[in-house]
């Protein structure tokens, strides 16, 4: 394959968009302490015990380091130095001193970052540990590498998410929950065997991430979700179908799927969700249309009164009437009934002046010739004066007829002057000069009343 190679989406003819490459989590935890003044070359010495201890000056005060402020320190060495770094972390992981291996566990984060190696393996034996101070370093070291170290924790997440030891499952929660912002696909994972516990508790935290990882993990959580939404624990269908409104702007048609499960749930909440998709979406998307339309005969009032209140989004008035003219043979919920017959009134023909008046059109304007003939013999055409009366005749205006053929007391004193004697004429034409056959009477006649 060339480099000027273009792949393109055979759908729209454009080329293939690809997401930005994933951003890779980081170490970040906030330590300090006055081991942050050991300088560079003694830090090694001091974690192995070469240098018994040392004394720095850090924030205007002198400190005595010893070989735990060593260890902390390990975090610091970059470069070259790793691989000495990282064997004085599994000297001091693996000793007998509790306050050394905490500190061990303290700086492994920061160590592992750079070289790894059987870190992972110490992690978890100090997981177990006698001591109970030295466990919950661990869980918290534990929770800070989820993110960072998906592949080298699996296993030891795997345990600590079933522990029975409260801060070690929370710590282990707290590290999936991170992992989801890095790694959703890995989330899925996790949630996929969490789902299949038999503790409802692991079923509800495992469903409680999906909304979390919807979005970005897209196909790989669409089965879970499926799946949670058949759970025979409430609460986890629910915290399935909260999901679905998420999914509206990106996965529209996957998100009608799942709403049409939902309408069955007999949970009220499950229901409302699939309901707020449907309100959501494109109704032109999918089978959304006759999803609402089947939905109005749906067994609970709540889902038939909503889907009803829906109908003038996907059904034009006269399917409106005729699909309420249907469901009113089997309602029977009186408020339902009271929404159906309002479908079935025509406001064009039976509602209020005010509503018909809106389906009326404009009236066509006057011609001219028109105005000038009402003008002359005195008669309204439905005009308003300045005050908003209707005229009983028309404003001044020059009009050209025969004086002798109109009657001129109906026509006001100011507008008589307007009145010549002329013959009268149609379009320039004297009246009497065009005959009754004329064709070209009739061409202008058309031409002015087309």
């Amino acid at each position: 394959m060339t480099k000027d190679y273009v792949a393109i989406d055979p759908r729209t003819g454009k080329p293939i968009s690809f997401e930005s490459r994933k951003k890779r989590a980081v170490i970040s935890v906030a330590r300090d302490g006055p081991w942050n003044a050991i300088p560079n070359n003694n830090i090694i010495p001091l974690a192995t015990g070469d240098i018994e201890s040392l004394t720095v000056d850090w924030r205007g005060k002198s400190y005595t380091m010893t070989r735990k402020d060593g260890v902390e320190a390990l975090s610091k060495v970059k470069g070259s130095k790793i691989n000495s770094a990282h064997d004085a972390l599994i000297k001091a992981a693996s000793s007998d001193d509790s306050e050394l291996r905490i500190a061990a566990l303290n700086a492994m984060p920061e160590i592992a970052e750079q070289k790894s190696g059987e870190l992972f393996d110490y992690l978890s034996v100090l997981l177990d540990d006698r001591d109970i101070n030295v466990s919950k370093a661990a869980s918290q070291t534990l929770e800070i590498m989820a993110p960072v170290f998906p592949s080298g924790v699996e296993d030891s997440l795997v345990n600590e998410l079933l522990s029975d030891v409260s801060y070690r499952a929370k710590a282990a929660w707290n590290g999936l929950q991170a992992l989801c912002d890095v790694w959703p696909e890995v989330v899925c994972d996790h949630i996929d065997w969490l789902l299949q516990e038999d503790d409802p508790i692991l079923r509800r935290k495992a469903s409680k991430l999906l909304k979390r990882v919807v979005s970005t993990a897209s196909s790989a959580a669409w089965d879970l979700i499926s799946w949670s939404l058949q759970d025979i624990d409430t609460q986890v269908r629910i915290n399935a179908a909260n999901t679905l409104p998420s999914m509206v702007n990106r996965e529209a048609k996957m998100a009608i799927i799942f709403a049409e499960r939902a309408l069955l749930d007999t949970d009220s909440k499950v229901r409302n969700k699939a309901l707020q998709v449907l309100q959501r979406v494109d109704v032109n998307v999918g089978r959304a249309k006759q999803i609402i339309i089947a939905s109005t005969r749906h067994p609970n009032p709540e889902i038939r009164r909503n889907c009803i209140e829906m109908l003038d989004r996907i059904l034009v008035e006269e399917e409106q009437r005729e699909l309420a003219e249907d469901l009113l043979k089997t309602e029977k919920d009186e408020e339902i009934k009271k929404t159906l017959r309002k479908l079935l009134i025509d406001i064009s023909l039976e509602g209020t002046e005010a509503e018909k008046n809106r389906f009326l059109a404009p009236a066509e304007p006057v011609p001219a010739i028109d105005r000038e003939v009402a003008s002359a013999m005195g008669q309204a055409i439905g005009l308003l004066d300045e005050n908003g009366n209707l005229r009983t005749t028309l404003p001044s205006a020059k009009i050209q007829t025969n004086r002798d053929s109109i009657n001129i007391s109906r026509i006001p004193k100011e507008d008589q002057k307007h009145i010549k004697k002329a013959r009268p004429t149609f379009n320039g034409v004297p009246i009497e000069d065009i005959d009754d056959d004329d064709d070209d009477f009739e061409d202008m006649y058309d031409n002015h009343y087309p």
